[in-house]
C-alpha cells in the first residue's frame, strides 16, 4: 500500500507540474493573430509537450533514485548482519520492495522444516501489520529487526475475537531455539478495564524451548507477554502492560529489562489495585518453572502487585530491581486463595526504590539473602550456559543507569551483534 501511495504521489506531482506549465504558456502567448498564428500555436504546443515529458521523466527518475538509495542502505545492513551470524540461509523482509519478501509470515514459511542450521530473517524498518506463527517445525530461527522502535509487528486481536486468549497473540513461537534481536511485538486492541472478560490481548506467545530475546519490545495491556512454557532469556527488553502482563508457566530469566505498567491511575490513598505484573502458573512442586527478574526497572502508572498466584506453586523472584511507587506495600497476591500461601514462592532480594519497602509485605512473601538468591540470578537458572549466547561488546547497566520513565531501552541494529486486599478487588482482575 505504501509503495502504491508513493507511485501515485509521483504521478500526481508530474501532472500538477505539467498543468502549471500549460497555463503559464497560455499566458505568455500573445493573443494577436498573425499569418503565422497556426504555426506559432503548433510550435508552442510542441514545446509544452517536450517540457511536460522532461518534467515527468525527472520526477520518476527522482523516485527511482530514492528507492535505489533505500535499497542500497538495506543491502549494506543485510551484509553487516549476515556477517555476524553463522546462518545457513538468510531471508530478507521489507515493505518497499527491497527484499525477498514483504511479509514476515511469508519469510517464516520459507524456512526449511526441522533444519539443523540457523535461518536468519532480517526485517527492515517499518510497521508490519500481520499475525505471525512460527510452527514447531521451524527450528533454529533468528529474527533481526533494526531497533525496537523502528521495526514492529502489529496486530489487534482479543480473546473474544479470536476464540481464546492464546489465539489472540500477534506473534506466536512454537519452535525450538528461537532468537530475536531489536524488534517489537504489539497488540493494539483497546485495553480491557478491570473485571472485563474477553479483552485479553497477547502481543507475543513463546511456547518453544530455549528462546532468547535481546533488545526487544512487547507492547499491550492485559496479558501482553505469554511466557507459556520452556526455558527463555530476555535481555534489555521493554515490556508494557496492565494486568498479568507477564504470565504463563515458563522458566525464564529477565535481565536488565524495563517493565512499564499502563494500568489505570489511582488518585486517593492506595486505592483499589489496578494492575499486576506477573501471573505464574506453576501447578505442582515437581514442575521446574518460574520467573526470575534481575537488575530490572518497574515504573509506569496505576497501583500494582508484583505478582499473583495463578498457579498454587507460582514462583517469581525479583533481585536487585528498582520498584517505583506504583508497587503497593503488600506487594503480592494469592489469587484470593489462602491455601496457596504455604506453596507459592514470591521473593525479593536487594531491591530498591519507593516501592521496595518490605515492612507491609504479605506474610508469605520472602526476603532472600545473597546465598538464597544466587541460583535465581545466574544463567544456570535456565540451563543457559548450554544455549544462551549473549551479544558481545555490551555494557551491563545498573537500574540507576537506565532509570528513565520515558526510556524504551532502544537498541540499534549495530549493537545487537557487536555488543493485603479485599475479595472484590482480587476477583476484579480477570485472568
Amino acid at each position: 500500500m505504501k509503495k502504491a501511495n508513493n507511485t501515485l504521489f509521483l504521478w500526481m506531482s508530474a501532472f500538477s507540474i505539467a498543468l502549471i506549465s500549460i497555463l503559464l504558456s497560455f499566458h505568455t502567448i500573445t493573443p494577436r493573430i498573425t499569418t503565422n498564428s497556426k504555426f506559432n500555436i503548433c510550435t508552442g504546443i510542441a514545446q509544452m509537450r517536450d517540457i511536460t515529458t522532461s518534467l515527468v521523466q525527472y520526477v520518476v527518475h527522482r523516485g527511482h533514485h530514492r528507492k535505489r538509495h533505500k535499497c542500497d542502505d538495506m543491502k549494506k545492513w543485510v551484509v553487516m548482519m549476515a556477517s555476524g551470524q553463522n546462518a545457513g540461509l538468510v531471508l530478507t523482509v521489507d515493505l518497499q520492495g527491497c527484499a525477498n519478501f514483504s511479509s514476515v509470515q511469508r519469510a517464516v514459511d520459507a524456512v526449511p522444516d526441522n533444519s539443523l542450521s540457523r535461518t536468519l530473517i532480517l526485517v527492515n524498518s517499518g510497521v508490519y501489520r500481520e499475525k505471525v506463527m512460527i510452527g514447531a517445525s521451524k527450528s533454529n530461527v533468528t529474527l533481526q529487526g533494526r531497533g525496537n522502535l523502528e521495526t514492529s509487528i502489529v496486530w489487534n486481536s482479543t480473546a473474544n475475537i479470536s476464540g481464546g486468549t492464546v489465539n489472540s497473540a500477534t506473534f506466536s513461537i512454537l519452535s525450538f531455539n528461537f532468537v530475536a534481536f531489536n524488534i517489537s511485538f504489539q497488540n493494539t486492541a483497546p485495553a480491557a478495564s478491570p473485571g472485563d472478560e474477553g479483552g485479553q490481548a497477547v502481543a507475543l506467545r513463546i511456547a518453544g524451548d530455549q528462546a532468547a530475546f535481546y533488545g526487544c519490545g512487547f507492547y499491550g495491556a492485559q496479558d501482553t507477554l505469554l511466557d507459556e512454557k520452556g526455558r527463555h532469556f530476555f535481555r534489555e527488553c521493554f515490556i508494557e502492560g496492565s494486568i498479568d502482563f507477564i504470565w504463563g508457566n515458563g522458566r525464564s530469566l529477565y535481565e536488565d529489562c524495563k517493565i512499564s505498567s499502563v494500568a489505570n491511575q489511582v488518585w486517593t490513598g492506595n486505592g483499589p489495585i489496578t494492575g499486576c505484573i506477573t501471573a505464574h502458573g506453576r501447578q505442582s512442586v515437581s514442575e521446574k518453572t518460574g520467573f526470575s527478574f534481575v537488575n530490572c526497572i518497574i515504573d509506569g502508572t496505576g497501583k500494582i502487585w508484583l505478582g499473583r498466584a495463578w498457579g498454587p506453586y507460582a514462583t517469581v523472584v525479583f533481585s536487585r530491581t528498582y520498584f517505583s511507587a506504583i508497587v503497593v506495600p503488600e506487594g503480592w497476591n494469592d489469587w484470593n486463595d489462602p491455601t496457596r500461601d504455604p506453596t507459592v514462592y514470591f521473593a525479593e532480594f536487594g531491591c530498591m526504590g519507593p516501592g521496595a519497602s518490605n515492612s507491609q509485605r504479605v506474610s508469605y512473601a520472602k526476603q532472600l539473602d545473597k546465598g538464597q538468591a544466587a541460583s535465581f540470578m545466574d544463567i544456570s537458572y535456565i540451563d543457559g550456559s548450554d544455549w544462551v549466547v549473549p551479544p558481545v561488546g555490551r555494557i551491563r547497566r545498573t537500574p540507576h543507569d537506565v532509570h528513565d520513565k520515558d526510556s524504551h531501552l532502544k537498541i540499534t541494529e549495530d549493537q545487537s551483534m557487536t555488543e493485603s486486599v479485599n475479595t472484590s478487588t482480587a476477583l476484579s482482575l480477570q485472568r
